[in-house]
């Protein structure tokens, strides 16, 4: 749940401060919360000159907000609300409306918005109406959805297993935005596979119930590495780990089917030992409020580009009837066969230098190579609307690496703001079909 502020600022001289507009806000506002699921965890009286802003300040620090609504009542000079917008933290600016439109002015609150974000010096989101006006709520739910992506990126902490696959060099960046990465070894994984008893790999083959090209007793390391991995997540908002060679040598089966049974229950595993990838599936988790996937640019023709993983998806990303099969290369249990629901899709690629990839699109729902597959159409990088082949060509262009973060919805407004919150560098398309680009 977001924390909220709320320190509403006022000129004494005008009408508008008298009129107990601040109180009726704040009820309105935290009415809003109980239906969208915030706090309005920090609220003072209203703040007239510099030595109120800079006590609000620093409890407003100490409140551990993820957002500091500055509310203008009615006008205000800089030096009240500076001390607020210089806080460390996530900082709106929100202008009340007048109460009457003609005679002597009440508040002149937009005027003081303007001043606002005249004098801010940092990304700083602005606000006007009253709480249930909805080009308030619309701006507002935006700005909810970004500030829960970047608080799992500056506040997460995740588990780094094995490191990355092998020759997959681009997978060894981390996130510089806060993410927590602890390292363990395989090592770590063999000793939970060694400790989990007869008992609950039975308990698992009794409760499976998913279609099948393998009778369950050739699932059982499968269910087994399902359990030692389920340990060892705990604590964790998700694991990067190294699925293959060293899983398939050693046990005799892949790692997706457990992948895609965890991630039926809420984990979040990243393939391959992608970190960058895993923080791009919790942002996206965290804006949508629906899993996320890592995914391959794999095919290119006139139909787009083809979408595809090698079958560790969750359920709620089915676009039809789901099995487990051999996988494509090793020919061992097991991988999740389905298409990918049809729909709008959001991506993120965080990448090192403190940059990343907002892009979009829509999945065409059809099947294409075994494991989880689909077609991406209209796409778009950044907001902007691109065929596919531009797309293409701008992914290779910036050099990506291969894995796409996909989340389910449109919301590359979220993520473009929540990348401004973080202070990353959102990379423009870059479209050059022909010519060398480095």
């Amino acid at each position: 749940m977001l924390r909220i502020g709320l320190v509403p600022i006022v000129r004494p001289l005008f009408r508008g401060s008298r009129f107990g507009l601040e109180h009726t806000s704040r009820q309105a506002l935290e009415a809003l919360g109980s239906q969208w699921g915030f706090e309005v965890a920090y609220v003072c009286e209203p703040v007239a000159d510099t030595a109120q802003a800079e006590a609000a300040a620093r409890a407003a620090l100490a409140a551990n907000l993820d957002l500091l609504l500055v509310q203008h009542v009615t006008f205000a000079t800089g030096d009240v609300f500076l001390p607020l917008l210089q806080l460390p933290i996530p900082v709106g600016l929100w202008a009340l409306p007048e109460v009457w439109d003609g005679g002597p002015l009440p508040q002149n609150a937009i005027c003081g918005l303007n001043l606002g974000v005249s004098l801010a010096e940092k990304p700083t989101k602005w606000f006007y109406g009253a709480v249930e006006d909805g080009w308030l709520q619309t701006r507002l739910k935006l700005t909810l959805e970004a500030l829960c992506g970047a608080k799992v990126l500056r506040r997460g902490r995740v588990l780094w297993l094995g490191g990355h696959a092998p020759g997959f060099f681009a997978f060894s960046a981390l996130p510089e935005t806060g993410l927590t990465v602890e390292k363990a070894e395989l090592a770590e994984l063999w000793e939970a596979l060694s400790a989990v008893p007869e008992v609950e790999v039975a308990e698992e083959a009794a409760a499976f119930r998913e279609l099948s090209e393998y009778p369950v007793e050739q699932l059982r390391e499968t269910f087994r590495l399902e359990r030692a991995l389920t340990r060892l997540a705990q604590g964790y908002d998700g694991v990067a780990i190294r699925e293959w060679p060293e899983i398939p040598d050693k046990t005799g089966v892949m790692a997706y089917s457990a992948m895609a049974r965890l991630a039926d229950q809420g984990y979040a595993l990243a393939p391959e030992g992608d970190v960058m990838g895993l923080a791009g599936m919790l942002a996206l988790r965290a804006i949508s409020g629906q899993p996320a996937i890592l995914l391959d640019i794999s095919h290119f023709s006139a139909r787009g580009m083809m979408l595809w993983h090698g079958g560790e998806a969750p359920l709620a990303w089915a676009g039809g009837p789901t099995r487990l099969v051999p996988h494509f290369n090793r020919n061992l249990p097991a991988v999740r066969d389905m298409p990918l629901k049809a729909g709008p899709i959001s991506g993120l690629r965080l990448l090192p230098g403190s940059r990343a990839v907002v892009h979009g699109g829509v999945l065409s729902g059809e099947k294409g190579y075994d494991g989880d597959s689909s077609w991406l159409t209209q796409a778009s990088w950044a907001g902007q609307k691109l065929t596919p082949r531009q797309f293409l060509a701008s992914w290779l262009n910036h050099r990506i690496p291969h894995h796409m973060a996909v989340g389910m919805g449109q919301h590359e407004e979220a993520l473009l703001e929540m990348c401004a919150w973080l202070g990353l560098e959102v990379l423009p398309a870059n479209t050059e079909e022909n010519r060398l680009v480095w």
